[in-house]
Order: C-alpha cells, then structure tokens, then sequence
C-alpha cells in the first residue's frame, strides 16, 4: 500500500530534496506552500495553496489525504532576521506549528509528524559534540521559537498521545540554496572576493541536503514518534576557514582567505553533533562533505 507524506513549506530549499528522496522510495507527496511557485508540480502529487493560518483548511487536507506522516518545514530561516523582527519571527514560527498539530489532534487519524527544529536550540553548547539531552539555551529569537515549537510538540505528545519528532538540523547545504554561508562564500569566491565574515575559527557541523533527506526518511521509517529529539548532522566539525578554503579552492580563487572578524549577534560559536541517536536507526550519509560541496559550487556556478 503506498503510503502518503505531506510536507509544509513545499517550495523550499529542503523540501525538494525531502520530496526527491521521498518520492523514489515509492511515497505519495502532498504538498502544503504559501505561493504557486512552491506547487512544484514534478516533485508532488497534490498541492494545496496555504500558509496555515486556518485550521480548518489544514483539517480538511488530512481528513482527505489522510497522511502517514507530515514533515514540518513551513517556517522562516533566518537569524539576523529574526534578530531584527522578534516578533514577526515568532508569529511565522511558532502559530503555523500549533495551528498544525491542533489539525493532526483533531483530524484523528494517527499522522505522524517530524518537525524540523534546529541546532539553535542548543545555543552555544557547554560540551561537544553536543547530544539531545544538552542543556537548551537558544541565543536568538530563531533559536527560542524553534524551542517553542518543540514544547507545543512536547505539550500534544504528552496531552493528546500524538505522535512527533523533533528533527534538530544542524548546518546544511546543496544545490537550490541561495543562502547561508556556502552561498554566500562561493558568489564572493566567483566574484573573486575573498573577504569571509567572522573570524575563521568558528565550527559548524555541515550535511549536504540530500543526505538530511535520507535522514528523515529513515525517521520517518523507524522512529519511536514518541516525543524525542534526534540531531540530523554529520558528527564532523568544519571551521568556518575550512569551509572558505574550499570554496574558494573549488572555484578557482587563489590567495588566502580574508576575515573580517565580525559574528554577527545571535551567532553561535562552535558546534558539533552527537549523531549516536541517528545512527542507531540504522542511518549512515551517503555523500562526503567534498563531493556534496563540489556539487554545490558546480549549481551556484550555472544558477548564480
């Protein structure tokens, strides 16, 4: 029997590569987007048109579709931004999850849901690798509303037996993503710029788009639902100097990198993950951080 997935925020930079993987291991796709570019029609079998400001709308698409599973990723991505806008951040963020999970508890008929949280809920981790049951301490607006949404997850687990995930990404990147560091580094790059915000010595721990999809798919398979936190990293730290070098390396730039020093507020330090969680479902990444990072630069060279 094919079973049905939906996934909220429809048109972005992950969800299409959630939706790929998702796709050819066999899945009906319904899609949930605020915009008709998001409707994606090659990587979904249904889309609605919704920004989930209404339960109804969202009640009346589960009781249609009646979804195995619904991955959550209808939410902004930015933490200068939420630094700026606190409260628009939270309204984007926290009211769509909650208006969600009422429609999942209402609708009764046992949909699943990853919410896609992030490593920001660890704020800048006392320890590393830095593991699920770490101290939470967000350092950004970004960072508190993804904790709200994972204590709305944790108040409907608890309350109304619903089943969840909270899914904590770490950094990522791949082809569609025109943003974040590695965007960002590889236009300056092509732009023969080799200026590097921050001082280089800060770590993130990266995964290439396509294996945070084979992630979830393996959640989505053998998760427990029944309210933990799993981090969806690689285990391998990357400093900020690394990242820049071989970016630049890749698109053909020669000198040293250049920074600036500045880290922006809200910024984490350091992090790494423990992905002991992941791996115990079974899970291993299939691509290397050089080939997904060749990939990358090779797409924001056609596509910049």
């Amino acid at each position: 029997m094919t079973r049905t997935l939906l996934i909220t925020g429809a048109g972005g930079f992950l969800a299409r590569h959630i939706a790929a993987r998702f796709r050819a291991s066999g899945w009906r796709l319904v899609g949930l987007g605020r915009s008709d570019r998001d409707r994606a029609a090659e990587a979904y079998d249904a889309f609605q048109l919704d920004d989930l400001s209404d339960v109804t709308r969202t009640l009346s698409l589960l009781e249609r579709y009646t979804p195995h599973a619904a991955i959550h990723l209808a939410a902004p991505s930015s933490v200068p931004e939420s630094m700026r806008r606190p409260l628009d951040d939270f309204q984007a963020q926290v009211l769509p999850a909650a208006r969600l999970l009422e429609a999942i508890r209402l609708a009764g008929n046992g949909t699943s849901l990853v919410l896609l949280s992030s490593a920001a809920v660890y704020g800048n981790p006392r320890t590393l690798p830095v593991a699920e049951d770490a101290p939470l301490a967000p350092i950004s607006p970004y960072g508190f509303h993804k904790l709200q949404q994972e204590l709305l997850c944790d108040e409907y687990r608890a309350l109304y037996a619903t089943r969840v995930v909270k899914a904590r990404v770490f950094s990522t990147f791949g082809e569609g993503l025109r943003r974040l560091a590695v965007w960002d580094l590889t236009r300056r790059a092509f732009a023969g710029d080799r200026t590097v915000l921050g001082t280089g010595e800060e770590m993130r721990d990266y995964l290439y788009a396509a294996d945070v999809a084979s992630a979830l798919e393996m959640i989505v398979d053998r998760a427990a639902f029944d309210g933990e936190a799993i981090n969806i990293a690689s285990g391998t730290g990357t400093t900020i100097a690394q990242l820049a070098a071989a970016v630049q390396r890749l698109a053909g730039l020669e000198g040293e990198p250049h920074f600036t020093g500045a880290l922006a507020a809200g910024t984490p330090g350091r992090w790494i993950a423990d992905v002991s969680r992941l791996a115990s479902l079974g899970w291993t990444p299939h691509w290397s951080f050089d080939d997904g990072l060749q990939r990358t630069v090779d797409w924001i060279r056609r596509h910049a």
